[in-house]
Order: structure tokens, then sequence, then C-alpha cells
């Protein structure tokens, strides 16, 4: 759905949609986060 979450927007609309949908249970995986106000990075 989305390839790096920021602020995890898109994630919260897709899993508010899916539960309006009738899913019982909503997981999000994220594998890159972009992290506020420029922390260090790895």
């Amino acid at each position: 759905v989305d390839d790096v979450m920021t602020t995890g927007a898109t994630a919260e609309a897709c899993a508010r949609a899916l539960r309006r949908g009738g899913a019982a249970e909503v997981a999000v995986l994220c594998v890159a986060r972009v992290v506020p106000g420029g922390g260090i990075s790895i």
C-alpha cells in the first residue's frame, strides 16, 4: 500500500476502511520509517 511510513496516515486510513468493510483484525507491517526531526538513520 505504501513504501515508507512517515505519519502513519495511509496505514490508519487503510485500517479504517478494512474495519468498515468487516475486517475483525488489521495488522500493519512497516519495514522503513522516516524519523521525525531529521534524527539519525541507520
